[in-house]
C-alpha cells in the first residue's frame, strides 16, 4: 500500500484539511502574518479550502496540486462560490514558476510526503528575498520507534518523518534561514468539523485504505506531534 493509493483516497473523500486542527488552526496562524499586498503560493491545495479562505483576505492566492481530482474538486468550490482563482495541477519538486515569484508560501502537511532534497530548494528558489514558508508538518518524538516510523513510512509512502532538529537541518540545507519551530501537542488541539466532498462511487478497496490509516493513526497518536515551521529565505 502506498502515498499514492492513500492520496487518491484523500482525493475521493474530497477532505478539505487533513492536518489536526484543521481549517481554525491554520486560520489561527496565517492571521498572525502581514499577508497585505502579497504573493502568496499555496503548495498542495487539496480541495482549496484553505485557498478560498485567503482569497476572501483578499491574498493573491496560486493553488497548485499535483492530484488531478483535488484540482478538479477545488476548481469546483472556486466556481460554485464565485471566486476568481484557478487551482493549477503541478509537481512542486520541480515547479513551472520562475524565481522569486512569491512573498510567501504556505503548506499543510504536504512537505513529509515530497524529497525534501528537491522540494526545499525548490520553494527556497520561489520565494523572493526575506519571503516566507509557513508549514504545518508532522513531527516525531524520541518515543517513535523505528518499527512503528517503518510501517508508516512504507503505508504512506514518506521518504522521511522528521524530529524537530531535523526539519530545521533539512530547511537549513535547502538555503533558509531564521528557522522556527513551534510543536504543538495534537491531543490538545480542538478537534475541527470535516470538510468533505466525496466523489459518488468510492471502491471497496478504499475503505480497508482507510481503516489502515486510522490503525496507524491510532498507534501513532503519543509519538507525534504537530509543528507549525515558519522559515525565511
Amino acid at each position: 500500500m502506498s502515498n499514492k493509493v492513500y492520496t487518491d483516497l484523500l482525493a475521493l473523500l474530497g477532505v478539505g484539511g487533513a492536518h489536526p486542527g484543521g481549517l481554525e488552526l491554520t486560520k489561527t496562524i496565517l492571521l498572525k502574518e502581514s499577508l497585505d499586498d502579497k504573493k502568496l503560493l499555496e503548495i498542495g491545495c487539496g480541495t482549496g479550502q484553505t485557498s478560498l479562505f485567503l482569497h476572501g483576505m483578499n491574498v493573491d492566492i496560486t493553488p497548485i496540486d499535483n492530484h488531478p481530482l483535488m484540482i478538479t474538486k477545488a476548481n469546483h468550490r472556486f466556481t460554485e462560490q464565485q471566486a476568481n482563482i484557478k487551482a493549477l495541477q503541478m509537481d512542486i519538486e520541480k515547479t513551472e514558476f520562475v524565481e522569486s515569484t512569491f512573498d510567501f508560501i504556505l503548506s499543510e502537511s504536504v512537505l513529509s510526503f515530497t524529497d525534501t532534497v528537491k522540494t526545499l530548494p525548490e520553494l527556497h528558489r520561489l520565494l523572493k528575498e526575506d519571503g516566507v514558508l509557513l508549514a504545518f508538518e508532522m513531527t516525531k518524538k524520541d518515543s517513535m520507534q523505528h518499527e512503528l516510523e517503518d510501517r508508516m513510512k512504507q503505508f504512506y509512502n514518506m521518504p522521511n518523518i522528521f524530529s524537530k532538529m531535523e526539519w530545521k537541518e533539512a530547511l537549513e540545507q535547502g538555503g533558509f534561514k531564521k528557522v522556527e519551530i513551534t510543536p504543538l501537542a495534537i491531543g490538545e488541539l480542538e478537534p475541527s468539523e470535516p470538510d468533505i466532498n466525496p466523489t459518488e462511487i468510492i471502491e471497496e478497496k478504499y475503505f480497508e485504505v482507510m481503516h489502515q490509516h486510522e490503525k496507524l493513526t491510532y498507534e501513532s497518536q503519543k509519538h507525534i506531534e504537530l509543528s507549525v515551521i515558519r522559515a525565511q529565505r
